[in-house]
């Protein structure tokens, strides 16, 4: 009985998504929507069955209305591909006009290369692959990012923390490389 009885833990876990375990690229990763997913300290790293990866620093809301405040996203679409770094703010909202993307060392202003992923949206792409390498290379080296941007109420920034930026990316990347649980 004891066995139908881990058995059926086992699969509920699964199903459920709750399962961990060590992978060829160094990290604990567990399931989710799909998704194979690690934490490296505040950051999250998540690849889809499709090849798609992405790292992703979330601000949470303290009010509770959405899931996060500002997000800063580095992804690769495909295995190889280059990275793409975008932001996206749903707390203040972020309006056309000046931006700019700072780490230590580095302040950035994308202007034109920092465009909407379609209209209307809360989410900008760098468009540039050049500045995009270099930003990727700025976050990996650094601990801190600051993102300035106006919203309806006025001048807004947000602090990502980049503790974990390094060994996320090292993560996507060797994931993409076909080195997988």
């Amino acid at each position: 009985m004891s066995r139908l009885l881990a058995a059926t833990t086992a699969a509920a876990l699964l199903s459920a998504g709750a399962v961990q375990a060590a992978d060829g690229c160094g990290a604990e990763t567990h399931m989710r929507f799909g998704e194979t997913r690690a934490y490296f300290s505040d950051t999250l790293a998540v690849c889809r069955p499709d090849g798609y990866c992405s790292v992703v620093v979330a601000l949470p809301d303290p009010s509770g209305r959405a899931a996060w405040r500002q997000q800063l996203r580095v992804a690769r679409p495909s295995p190889g591909a280059d990275h793409l770094v975008e932001l996206a703010a749903a707390d203040p909202m972020p309006v056309a006009g000046a931006m700019n993307f700072t780490t230590p060392g580095q302040t950035v202003d994308p202007g034109p290369w920092l465009v909407p992923t379609s209209p209307g949206a809360n989410e900008y792409r760098v468009s540039d692959p050049i500045l995009t390498r270099s930003l990727v290379s700025g976050l990996r080296r650094q601990r801190i990012a600051r993102w300035n941007y106006q919203s309806p109420e006025g001048p807004a920034e947000a602090y990502f923390s980049l503790n974990g930026m390094t060994a996320a990316l090292n993560w996507i990347d060797c994931r993409g490389a076909g080195v997988q649980s």
